[in-house]
């Protein structure tokens, strides 16, 4: 039960490049990288006068803003179509 390439180029393409898709792929990223550094942040946290929780919240906010934002750029640079010219 194999995926044709054709097929999944056009899955690619479809609305699952689409911006909110994109939003919820940086905020799967933004979850794993925060979960990764865990013990980083909480270490850091302690430099900031702010709560730890609220350190790791606002780390986790930015850094899904940044990641979706890089992926939005990304996706409308390489993966949808390019619009096609009229022939001359």
């Amino acid at each position: 039960m194999g995926v044709s390439s054709k097929r999944l180029v056009g899955w690619l393409r479809g609305p699952a490049t689409g911006n909110s898709a994109m939003g919820v792929y940086g905020l799967v990223t933004a979850m794993v990288a925060v979960f990764l550094t865990y013990s980083m942040i909480a270490t850091l946290s302690v430099v900031v006068p702010l709560l730890s929780t609220t350190t790791i919240l606002l780390t986790t906010i930015l850094l899904w803003v940044v990641t979706w934002a890089i992926l939005d750029v990304l996706a409308s640079k390489f993966v949808h179509k390019p619009s096609q010219q009229p022939d001359s």
